[in-house]
C-alpha cells in the first residue's frame, strides 16, 4: 500500500460549486473530505448526493465553483483512478469465470501490482474464493469482489453511494468493519446515504444536503445524537 496524507489534508474539497442539469441542483456547496476520516454526505433521495459522487468520478462538471483533490483543482478531467475510486454497485455474474480470474483482470485494467492484489485479497477475505465461479458466489462474497475492485488503484479517496442498501446484518458489519480499516489506514472515505443509524459508529464527519444545499456541516458527535 503506498503512503497516505496525514488525517489533516483534505482530499477532497468542493468549493461553492452549482450546478444545474436536467433537474439536478447544486447550489454553491462547500465541504472536504479529510484523509483517516470517513465522511457521509447525508441526506434524502433528491438531495444532491449522486451529483457530487458524479462530480468526483468526471460524470459531470461544475456550471461554477472548485472541485479539489489532494489541494489540485482537476478541471474539466477525469480524476485519476489512483486518486479517488468507487465501489462498483455490480460485478460480472458469468457462469465462465473465476472469482480470481476476474479480479486479476480488473487488476490489469487498473494497473494494480500483484504484490498489492495479494494484499487486497486477504484484507476482503477473498483468498477462498478464488476458485469459485461469479454466478455461484453468495452475496456477501460479492459484496467482497465489490470492495476489492475498488481497492485496487489503492485510491486516496474512497466514494460509496449508498453502501448498505439491500444488505443484511452480516453484510452490513463486514463492510463497515472494511470502510473503518481503509479510514484507519488513511484514506478519505466520502459516504452518500439516506438517513442510516447503521453508519453512525463508523463515521466522523456529517454533510447535511437538502435540496442541493449544504445545510449542516460538523463532527458526528454534533451532528448525528445517539437514537
Amino acid at each position: 500500500m503506498c503512503q497516505l496524507p496525514d488525517s489533516a489534508s483534505p482530499i477532497i474539497a468542493f468549493e461553492n460549486v452549482s450546478f444545474n442539469h436536467a433537474g439536478r441542483e447544486l447550489h454553491g456547496i462547500s465541504f472536504a473530505a479529510y484523509a483517516g476520516r470517513v465522511t457521509v454526505l447525508m441526506g434524502a433521495h433528491d438531495a444532491g448526493k449522486t451529483t457530487v459522487l458524479r462530480m468526483l468520478l468526471g460524470l459531470d462538471i461544475p456550471d461554477s465553483g472548485c472541485i479539489s483533490t489532494c489541494g489540485k483543482p482537476y478541471g474539466t478531467s477525469r480524476i485519476p483512478k489512483n486518486v479517488v475510486s468507487a465501489m462498483p454497485e455490480a460485478i460480472s455474474r458469468s457462469p465462465y469465470y473465476s472469482a480470481g480470474t476476474y479480479l486479476r483482470w480488473k487488476a490489469l485494467w487498473a494497473g494494480t501490482p500483484d504484490p498489492l492484489l495479494d494484499g487486497i485479497i486477504h484484507m476482503t477475505e477473498l483468498q477462498n474464493l478464488l476458485t469459485v465461479k461469479l454466478h455461484a458466489l453468495a452475496p456477501i462474497d460479492v459484496l467482497k469482489m465489490r470492495f476489492a475492485i475498488a481497492l485496487l488503484p489503492n485510491p486516496k479517496a474512497l466514494i460509496m453511494d449508498e453502501p448498505l442498501q439491500t444488505l443484511d446484518r452480516s453484510g452490513t458489519n463486514w463492510i463497515c468493519e472494511q470502510i473503518r480499516k481503509q479510514a484507519n489506514r488513511g484514506v478519505a472515505v466520502l459516504i452518500a446515504s439516506e438517513p442510516d443509524s447503521r453508519l453512525r459508529p463508523i463515521t466522523d464527519d456529517v454533510v447535511v444536503l437538502d435540496k442541493g444545499t449544504v445545510v449542516k456541516e460538523g463532527s458526528r458527535g454534533q451532528l448525528w445524537k445517539e437514537d
